[in-house]
């Protein structure tokens, strides 16, 4: 585990690091994917709390940062990516998708909040900790933010891989609109939040 200490250690983040699985992580987590050709939402589920059963595999990607949300690659090939994400107080997603990848979610260590949008009446809230996992179809709206824990720990299973979220924005208009975002980028946008927190 690694923990950045000031804002100088934040911004200077190894891009070759959090995007290359370290190789006998990644070869280990190999093990725990079935060989069928697709994997659903329910198979990525399951693999998600099979890594989070399994600290060995994710502990050594922990990076703790007060300053921003960090996350690791764990294992890619052309069926799947996973993920190991670090969530410190403050730190959210803002609401978004995965594109056309259905995800599988397990969380390992504290706690975190994921919201949906429900209209017209606001947006649903549930804590998730240790135990608890969520499954989504391509498409699946949310956001997730830190509640507990220094650091939260969640593992993100995607299918096909993760290369494109949509982020969810408000424009200086009020109109809500979906920004295409490179699934690796990091998502920080919370303009729904500001212009009406009490929809979540």
């Amino acid at each position: 585990m690694v923990t950045r200490q000031n804002q100088r250690d934040a911004t200077a983040i190894d891009w070759d690091e959090v995007l290359t699985p370290p190789r006998e992580l990644a070869a280990a987590t190999r093990e725990l994917i079935p060989a069928a050709s697709g994997l659903s939402a329910a198979d990525l589920e399951q693999i998600a709390i099979a890594i989070r059963d399994r600290p060995e595999l994710w502990e050594p990607l922990l990076v703790i940062d007060a300053h921003r949300r960090r996350y690791r690659l764990l294992f890619e090939d052309e069926r799947t990516d996973i993920w190991v994400l670090c969530w410190m107080p403050g730190q959210s997603t803002g609401f978004h998708d995965h594109d056309l990848s259905d995800v599988g979610i397990a969380i390992a260590q504290g706690m975190v909040i994921e919201r949906q949008l429900r209209l017209p009446t606001g947006a649903t809230s549930q804590s998730l900790c240790p135990g608890d996992t969520r499954q989504g179809p391509a498409g699946y709206i949310h956001s997730v933010a830190h509640a507990e824990g220094v650091p939260a720990v969640s593992i993100h299973c995607y299918s096909p891989p993760l290369m494109k979220v949509g982020q969810y924005r408000v424009d200086p208009d009020g109109v809500l609109r979906r920004d295409a975002e490179h699934g690796r980028r990091e998502l920080v946008d919370e303009t729904i939040a500001r212009v009406a927190p009490e929809l979540v």
